[in-house]
């Protein structure tokens, strides 16, 4: 039975965008045969290599196809296409391989989407962030003026106290001054006044 082994990210050769997948089944001997077909995305006929790989195992053949490089999978394009007659390969693959390229196609579209959206997503939080921080800091930058002019302004009424304190304590010193002289000159007209009775 024909077993789906590896997928492999999309290319494009001669204007048409391929889906690789690398198949292996069970041969006679024991042994496992290698092919790699080619699902074009356009909806046309996939295309398929002859055997390309004899391994012992299902595992030594999945480390085969897990190795494949993008030049490798170009080659074996090449050969496909250059096929006249169409590997057996083929005819095993039945349309669940293709409803499964559909499905795959169709996921990594959506997960495309996801991804854009994502990025949207973390753009916009991003410039929330970036908003978020200008905000703060122009309210630190507003309050430390306010609290400025709030320190100033209490700078300058603190003065004017002073000074209307230092006003007010220049009177009452005149002022007691003023009384003592009083006193005193009163004082000193009362007793010649005792005097001059006697």
């Amino acid at each position: 039975m024909l077993q789906r082994i590896q997928q492999y990210p999309l290319f494009t050769s001669r204007g048409r965008t391929y889906r690789p997948r690398a198949y292996g089944q069970t041969q006679p001997d024991g042994t496992w045969g290698g092919w790699i077909a080619f699902f074009p995305l356009d909806g046309s006929p996939a295309v398929a290599t002859d055997r390309e790989t004899t391994q012992s195992t299902l595992a030594a053949l999945s480390v085969w196809a897990s190795g494949l490089t993008s030049v490798y999978l170009e080659g074996a394009l090449d050969r496909a296409l250059q096929l006249t007659a169409a590997p057996l390969v083929l005819a095993n693959l039945d349309a669940a391989e293709y409803a499964a390229l559909e499905d795959a196609e169709r996921l990594e579209t959506a997960a495309d989407i996801a991804r854009a959206s994502a990025s949207v997503d973390e753009a916009a939080a991003a410039a929330a962030r970036a908003d978020a921080r200008e905000i703060r800091e122009q309210r630190l930058v507003t309050e430390s003026a306010l609290a400025a002019a709030e320190h100033a302004e209490a700078t300058i009424e603190a003065g004017l106290h002073e000074r209307a304190a230092g006003q007010a304590r220049a009177v009452a010193a005149d002022a007691a001054r003023r009384s003592r002289k009083a006193q005193t000159e009163a004082s000193g007209r009362s007793g010649s006044r005792s005097r001059k009775k006697r």
